[in-house]
């Protein structure tokens, strides 16, 4: 294939993965650790706008990661060589977490986008504590994912 092809793809797949990964970190290092000090109403009703927008973008977001770095490892990789095995490591990395996210953060970050103001449930404060932690598990394996899908770009123009 074209290198100047292969180059856009691997360009693409970096720039999607890597604003992914910043947002989900932006969001656990600086939004809700500040959401978490304000005022109980301001902070359900911040963590609410947020889960409802993220909630919209985030499935289109994951699956155009996963997608670009599934291309990365079949289409800029002929043969199998480190760069394809750190490209197919993130494009397992971004599908696994896809999945853990469909099973674990986001069935709390729809309750928390369903709650009405006036009557949240007693425990919030635990399901905001347990997303928390979802995500910060999440955020660790995206970075790793990035990681090796930018060490197989590298790895391969460098070749």
């Amino acid at each position: 294939m074209n290198p100047d092809i292969i180059h856009a793809l691997e360009i693409a797949a970096i720039v999607v993965a890597g604003t992914l990964t910043g947002s989900e970190l932006a969001v656990a290092v600086f939004f809700h650790p500040r959401i978490s000090r304000l005022e109980d109403a301001v902070h359900v009703q911040a963590a609410q706008t947020l889960a409802k927008a993220l909630g919209m973008v985030m499935p289109f977001w994951y699956a155009l990661t996963f997608l670009l770095a599934l291309l990365v490892t079949f289409v800029a990789h002929t043969t199998r060589s480190t760069p394809w095995w750190l490209a197919l490591a993130s494009t397992a990395l971004f599908a696994l977490i896809s999945v853990y996210s469909v099973l674990l953060p986001v069935p709390i970050n729809n309750q928390v986008a369903s709650w009405k103001p006036a009557s949240v449930p007693e425990n919030w404060r635990d399901l905001r504590r347990r997303w928390d932690l979802l995500h910060a598990i999440r955020v660790a394996f995206l970075i790793v994912a990035l990681i090796a899908l930018v060490a197989s770009c590298v790895i391969n123009s460098g070749a």
